[in-house]
C-alpha cells in the first residue's frame, strides 16, 4: 500500500466530519424527530472534533516528537494561532454587535469579571462559539508534547486519560457530579475559568496522543507498506470493532439523555474507544483520487481537497448568519423550520464560500507567480 493511497482514508473524512460538525449546529433531523436528531447531532457527530484532533496527533506529534524535530510543532501552533486570530476579526463585527445588545448587562458588572470573561472566550471557549476547537488544539499540543519530555509515554498516558475522565465529570456524566456536595463546589471553580471541560485542558489531550500512539504503531510495527491480505484483515477488525462501540454509544448517550445527566454531550466513556476502531478503519483505505470538473488547475483541487474541511469548519457560521439574515427580510421561515432543508442550504452556501476562497487564493498566488517569473 503506498503512504498517499492509505492516507486518503483520512483525507476523505475530512469532509465528512466537517459536514458532521454543521450538523451540530444546525439539527438536521430536529423537524422530523427529536431522538433521532439527538442521536446524529449529539452522539454520532460527536465523532468529529476527536478525530481531528486524531488527525494532529497522528501527523504532527509523531513527526515532531518520534523524529526529534520541535520545529515541526512551533510551526502548527503558529498557523493555529494565526487561523485563531483571521477567524476571531471575521466574527468581531458579530460579537461587538452582540456586546453592544446586551451592554445593560455588562455595565454593572466589576471591570476584574470583564477581564475574566474575555481571558475565558480567548484561551477556553473561543472568540466565537464554534472556535473553541483551535485554542484547544494549542493548549493540548503544548500539554501533550511537554508531558511526553518529561513523563514518557505511559506517564502521558495515564495523565490524558485522568483529565478526561476529570473532563467526563464535568460533561455528559455532571448529574452524577451534581449530586456530591465537594465535587459539585469544585467544578463550579472550574466552570468559572471555562464553560466547558470540552477544552484544550481536559478533552484534547487525549485524542491527541491515541493519534500519536497510532501513528507509533502503524509506522514503527507495522510500517506503510502492507499487504493487501493484511490490509482486509484489519480493516474487518476495525469495522468490527468500531461499529460495535459506536451503537454501544448511543446506548451510552441515550441512557445520559433521558436520566437528565448531561451539562453538555461532547464526551463520552466510549468515545476514545470508538474513535481508535474509527482511525484504524480508515488507515486501512485505499484509492486514487479524482479531480472533479469546476477547477482549472491541478493545484486548485489538491487546495480545496486539503485546506476545504477546515475552511468549511470556519466559515460555516458566517453562512448560518447570512441564511438568518436573509430569513429575517424575505419571510422564508421555511428555510430555518425544514431542519434538513436548513442543513442542506448551510451546507450547500458554505461549500461555495470555501470553493470561491480557494480559487481566490488560486488566483492571487498565480498572480505572485507571475510577477516573480515573468
Amino acid at each position: 500500500m503506498q503512504q498517499g493511497e492509505r492516507l486518503k482514508g483520512l483525507d476523505d473524512f475530512k469532509w465528512i466530519a466537517a459536514a458532521l460538525v454543521v450538523a451540530i449546529h444546525t439539527s438536521p433531523l430536529e423537524s422530523i424527530n427529536e431522538t433521532a436528531d439527538f442521536l446524529l447531532t449529539r452522539v454520532l457527530a460527536r465523532l468529529a472534533v476527536p478525530f481531528f484532533l486524531m488527525v494532529t496527533g497522528y501527523f504532527v506529534l509523531y513527526g515532531a516528537y518520534a523524529a526529534g524535530n520541535a520545529a515541526k510543532i512551533k510551526r502548527c501552533l503558529l498557523k493555529l494561532l494565526c487561523l485563531y486570530l483571521a477567524t476571531t476579526l471575521l466574527y468581531l463585527p458579530v460579537k461587538l454587535y452582540q456586546f453592544l445588545g446586551e451592554w445593560a448587562l455588562y455595565r454593572n458588572i466589576a471591570p476584574k469579571d470583564i477581564i475574566l470573561q474575555a481571558g475565558r472566550a480567548v484561551f477556553f471557549d473561543g472568540t466565537y462559539y464554534h472556535l473553541w476547537y483551535l485554542p484547544a488544539v494549542v493548549l493540548g499540543l503544548i500539554l501533550v508534547w511537554g508531558s511526553l519530555s518529561i513523563l514518557g509515554r505511559t506517564g502521558t498516558f495515564l495523565c490524558v486519560w485522568l483529565l478526561y475522565l476529570i473532563g467526563l465529570l464535568g460533561d455528559s456524566y455532571y448529574g452524577v457530579t451534581a449530586q456530591i456536595p465537594f465535587l459539585s463546589s469544585l467544578y463550579e471553580v472550574i466552570f468559572k475559568i471555562s464553560s466547558h471541560t470540552r477544552n484544550g485542558l481536559f478533552y484534547a489531550p487525549l485524542f491527541l496522543l491515541l493519534g500519536y500512539e497510532v501513528a507509533i504503531r502503524t509506522r514503527l510495527q507495522t510500517g506503510l507498506v502492507g499487504q493487501p491480505d493484511e490490509n482486509g484483515h484489519i480493516r474487518k477488525e476495525s469495522a468490527l470493532f468500531f461499529f460495535g462501540t459506536l451503537l454501544l454509544m448511543c446506548g451510552e448517550g441515550l441512557g445520559l439523555h433521558i436520566l437528565r445527566w448531561q451539562r453538555h454531550d461532547s464526551m463520552y466513556l466510549l468515545l476514545p474507544f470508538c474513535m481508535q476502531g474509527l482511525f484504524t478503519l480508515l488507515l486501512s483505505y485505499q484509492g486514487k483520487e479524482s479531480k472533479p470538473r469546476g477547477f482549472y488547475t491541478k493545484a486548485q483541487w489538491k487546495a480545496f481537497y486539503e485546506k476545504g474541511p477546515m475552511l468549511l469548519y470556519c466559515l460555516h457560521p458566517a453562512v448560518i448568519l447570512i441564511l438568518r439574515g436573509f430569513v429575517k427580510v424575505t419571510k422564508f421561515r421555511f428555510m430555518l423550520t425544514i431542519s434538513p432543508l436548513y442543513y442542506l442550504i448551510v451546507l450547500g452556501g458554505s461549500l461555495c464560500l470555501v470553493y470561491i476562497c480557494i480559487r481566490i487564493r488560486g488566483g492571487y498566488e498565480s498572480v505572485s507567480e507571475r510577477k516573480k517569473h515573468p
